[in-house]
């Protein structure tokens, strides 16, 4: 009987117990960082439920649900986690931080992999600030946080594009980096909103970038992941910022009193001053009046969300920046879908897509006032220059000019035309994955990238001098590029006891077409009509069409013993249409090691450090011949004149093209190895990572001049020596505190390369550089690619001073090295402050030993002719004895002609200067609204964030900004240069850049 008892007992307990837990009871929670630091805000849900709540402002929450229940917990900028309640009614939850995810699962080509687990060099680069910055271009987020990877800006212009350099610059072609955005090659990320990105990744050496083989890979490869949806409740965003965007500084230049003194000593003559100029009651400061405060404002809507079978991300966005001068602007419009859905258990698929549209109103810089350079033009135009001609002189009405310099007035070069750019970006995929039996995965993509650009230009007949000369002109161009590319992958992953596999084979097929169009003609009769259907004269059309293709094959293997002993190999083959036709095909292999030495059993007892791991890689990429060869296998031909058969029978003719065709032109190869070490120290709060590389690009691609009796005048050749670039790289993380209120993390990176051209003949050396003085039509070139030298070099003369008794510059005998435009070494340092819902964070970089050539100077320091020039001149040389860097003025029609040739055209050190600075990049202070006060107005989420930019700079640099790059990109990776004439690149010239500007913004983040 008693046992009759115990068992009902027992029986109605265990009842009584499922049915307590099958009903809802209070649970309450809190949910943590991985700090401790409580984390308000954060969405909870029931799994399988529409039952949700938030965390307040102390991470606490409280919600009814039965006690076998799961909680779903996902929070902006961690990973989304599930957490079984397990009868629990107090639970404690730990998020992780998307960026801690990344260390642990990181992105690689064709694939993911446990961060311990890489035996190669991968910088993953955190992205959570973007949002509270004033960031256009994708890849500026890229700036000062990763060694060995240089981000520069071309210019200052609204939209202007951006500089990456991976390891320094492996073609003398150019340094950019291949793009791969979620699986998509690309050769830029004008697609991509920044606010869209998930994660950036960056492939630094062969054994990481090996699997992209000669797609571009041996200057390294940018890998996007866009954002996706989570599981859990759907989230809501949006964000906006407004801000200012302000010069740094201005150059002063000569007013009229000095401008009138330095002409007369010049000349030894006063000059003629023709009454419709005013010299004293005309004073227009030509900085003053192109130069503005301009408004930059972007908001974006993002709304996400996703469940066990599935999930979805949009985001809209618009951008809207104006430019520091008068006239310029840049505005976007972007849109980014990511789809993802299971079909089966076994099959899911998914897309992407990426688009904005773009339109875009410049200016005119990096060119002499002469040819419509609006940067230059307000240093040299006299201030007594009007802007527009009065009654009483002979072009009444017109935007100013000087009837001594040629050039106009700024504001006239501004608007005395009317420009637009206009284009669509769109960068999509879409892919299916089907589990297969034995741990096999097969994956097939198809991508496609889309872009054209239409720009027109109308030049007013009337309102300035060159357009009443030419009565107008209007000019029409189209570009189109179009590429698809198919991929499929098989993935076979299996651990057997100690030994872990990943396999990956596949093969990708890709097809570019570039077409474009352009069109011109002048005589307008009115300004009314600008298309160019009411032109009537000097009608000039072009049209051009270009494909290419490759073909690959690749795959991966992933092999760990013990999880101690790591070997990656990777082997690629290539073939495509670029190279000629002799050597269609190319192999690049890579091997990798890894030794995690904190593993082993003699490191047992070793506390002070931890995940201490050595790597070792070697590989092979490549680069294509660039684009402006795309078929270099074949002797081109050009339009000829008409060939008369007869007098009634006359045929067009044709004529040798300046191209001789190469069968035999290969892609340029990069051997390169690494050696890496990884370790920790305090639990891992403080890690540290360094690298040694050793990157040497053999047959590199040059246009070589032939003699005349080829009938032809270039072709383009492998030539025999090497590009190499060797370095050492240092990144320090650190989380130096971490409370449940106060935190501070840190990350300091060093960056050492070296750059040099070997084995080229030393009777053999290429210029580049050019630099159009004033009206000169001829370049002088300021660079050299030479064997023993590095690229960027500067090449001239030694300027030894000033003569103190005749005041011209001395010049060394021989032509020699004056520095080099790649900086020695660059620094990164960022730091992160939060105290509860504050939070302070700001970056740094530096450059230092890098040499700017300041062709600006040559112009607004040539004390030569009738230009304004910079007020450095009033520290010129006068007199026998004067102890002076400024030489004297000198005159074009007097016996200092000769002088004065040597000033204007010789290369020499008096131009070059120290491009080195010491940059406060950003500098943001964010509030995470009390969850109390926002859940009052019925939001999730609401931040505060202001922000500063570029907020001040450290140089010597004696032109408007140190940081220049106009022409440092080159052309092996544009398409829109299909066609064009080879250029080499130029790196480090000022030719009257735009100027950089500080920008400061203030911004909100709604959370729904």
């Amino acid at each position: 009987m008693k046992l009759t008892k115990m068992f009902v007992f027992c029986f109605l307990s265990v009842l009584f117990s499922v049915y307590m837990q099958a009903q809802d009871v209070s649970v309450k929670g809190k949910v943590l960082d991985e700090t401790g630091m409580s984390v308000p805000g954060a969405s909870i849900l029931i799994k399988g439920t529409s039952k949700s709540t938030t965390t307040d402002l102390d991470g606490n929450f409280e919600i009814k649900t039965s006690l076998n229940g799961v909680f779903v917990i996902s929070f902006v900028g961690y990973a989304t986690i599930e957490e079984p309640i397990n009868g629990r009614k107090d639970v404690t939850i730990k998020l992780k931080t998307e960026s801690e995810k990344l260390e642990e699962v990181i992105v690689i080509g064709y694939g993911t992999q446990k961060k311990t687990d890489v035996t190669s060099a991968i910088s993953t680069v955190g992205v959570k600030d973007v949002s509270d910055r004033p960031i256009v271009n994708a890849v500026e987020a890229i700036t000062g946080k990763s060694s060995g990877v240089q981000v520069s800006s071309s210019s200052g212009s609204p939209g202007g594009s951006l500089s990456v350099r991976v390891r320094g610059i492996g073609s003398p072609n150019g340094g950019e980096p291949l793009y791969v955005v979620d699986g998509v090659l690309t050769s830029n990320v004008k697609a991509i909103d920044p606010n869209n990105i998930e994660s950036i990744n960056i492939l630094k050496d062969a054994s990481a970038a090996g699997i992209y083989g000669a797609a571009g890979s041996t200057n390294g490869v940018v890998l996007i992941t866009t954002k996706k949806g989570k599981k859990g409740q759907p989230r809501t965003e949006i964000n906006f910022y407004g801000g200012i965007q302000q010069i740094m500084r201005k150059l002063p230049v000569l007013n009229n009193s000095q401008w009138f003194d330095i002409k007369t000593e010049i000349f030894g003559t006063e000059p003629s001053i023709p009454s419709y100029y005013d010299l004293e009651g005309t004073n227009n400061n030509w900085q003053d009046l192109i130069y503005r405060t301009a408004a930059q404002s972007s908001v974006n809507l993002s709304t996400s969300g996703g469940s066990d079978t599935g999930n979805y991300y949009l985001g809209l966005g618009y951008l809207n920046q104006e430019g520091i001068i008068v006239g310029s602007n840049f505005k976007r419009y972007s849109l980014n879908l990511n789809v993802n859905q299971d079909i089966t258990q076994k099959i899911k698929f998914g897309g992407s897509v990426n688009y904005n549209r773009t339109n875009q109103r410049s200016i005119t810089d990096n060119t002499s006032a002469n040819f419509g350079g609006v940067v230059l033009s307000a240093l040299v135009t006299p201030e007594f220059i009007p802007v527009f001609m009065p009654s009483n002189s002979p072009f009444p009405g017109v935007y100013g000019v000087s009837n001594f310099y040629s050039g106009e007035n700024p504001l006239g070069l501004i608007f005395n035309n009317e420009n637009k750019t206009i284009a669509n970006n769109l960068l999509g995929s879409t892919y299916v994955e089907a589990k297969l039996p034995l741990n096999l995965t097969f994956k097939t993509q198809l991508n496609g990238v889309v872009q054209n650009s239409k720009y027109d230009y109308f030049l007013d007949p009337y309102s300035s001098l060159s357009g009443r000369t030419t009565q107008g002109r209007g000019e029409s161009n189209y570009n189109e590029v179009f590429r698809w590319q198919w991929d499929n992958t098989l993935n076979y992953k299996q651990n057997f006891g100690e030994h872990s596999l990943d396999v990956i084979v596949g093969t990708s097929a890709m097809n570019e077409s570039i077409s474009n169009s352009n069109q011109l003609g002048a005589g307008f009769a009115t300004s009314a009509v600008k298309t160019l259907n009411a032109a009537s004269s000097n009608f000039q059309i072009g049209t051009g069409e270009y494909e290419w293709s490759t073909n690959s094959y690749f795959g991966r293997f992933n092999y760990g013993y013990d999880n101690k002993y790591l070997f990656t190999a990777t082997f690629r083959r290539d073939g495509s249409s670029r190279v000629g036709t002799n050597v269609v095909y190319g192999n690049f292999p890579a091997l990798s090691a890894g030794w995690k030495i904190s593993n082993e059993k003699f490191m047992e007892n070793v506390n002070w450090m931890q995940n201490l791991k050595v790597r070792l890689g070697w590989g092979k990429t490549g680069n294509l011949p660039p684009y402006t060869m795309l078929f270099p296998s074949y002797s081109l031909l050009n339009v000829g004149a008409p060939y008369a058969f007869n007098a009634s029978n006359v045929a067009p003719g044709i004529k040798p093209a300046p191209q001789l065709g190469n069968p035999d032109l290969k892609w340029e190869a990069a051997t390169q190895t690494n050696i890496g070490l990884e370790v920790g120290f305090f639990n891992n709060r403080l890690n540290l990572t360094a690298d040694y590389y050793h990157k040497k690009v053999e047959d590199m691609i040059f246009t070589v001049q032939l003699p005349l009796t080829t009938g032809s005048s270039v072709t383009a050749m492998n030539l025999a020596g090497n590009n190499i670039n060797k370095g050492v790289e240092l990144s320090l993380d650190a989380d130096i505190i971490q409370g449940d209120d106060f935190n501070w993390s840190s990350n300091l990176n060093f960056s050492r390369n070296i750059n040099s051209i070997e084995g080229i003949d030393e009777n053999t050396s290429f210029q580049t550089g050019p630099v159009l003085i004033g009206g000169s039509q001829v370049p002088i070139y300021t660079q050299i690619i030479k064997n023993g030298y590095s690229l960027g070099t500067f090449w001239g003369y030694k300027s030894e001073g000033v003569d103190p008794q005749t005041g011209n510059l001395v010049y060394g005998d021989e032509l020699v090295d004056l520095g080099s435009a790649l900086p020695k070494f660059t620094v990164g340092f960022s730091n992160e402050f939060s105290y509860k819902g504050l939070s302070l964070s700001f970056l740094f970089d530096a450059v230092q030993g890098n040499k700017v050539y300041n062709a600006t100077r040559m112009e607004i320091e040539a004390m030569s002719g009738f230009a304004n020039e910079s007020t450095e001149v009033l520290k010129r040389w006068k007199q026998p004895g004067d102890i002076t860097s400024v030489p004297r003025a000198l005159g074009n029609a007097t016996t200092n002609t000769g002088a004065a040739a040597l000033l204007k055209n010789t290369v020499s050190s008096h131009f070059i200067e120290d491009g080195s600075f010491f940059r406060l990049r950003n500098i943001t202070i964010s509030y995470q609204i009390e969850k109390k006060f926002v859940e009052r107005i019925g939001l999730a989420g609401l931040k505060i964030y202001g922000t500063a930019q570029n907020l001040f700079t450290v140089h010597n640099y004696k032109g408007y900004y140190p940081e220049v790059n106009g022409f440092g990109q080159g052309t092996n990776n544009q398409a829109e240069s299909a066609g064009s004439g080879s250029s080499l690149m130029s790196l480090g010239i000022d030719r009257g850049t735009y100027p950089a500007a500080k920008i400061f913004t203030a911004g909100i983040n709604i959370q729904l």
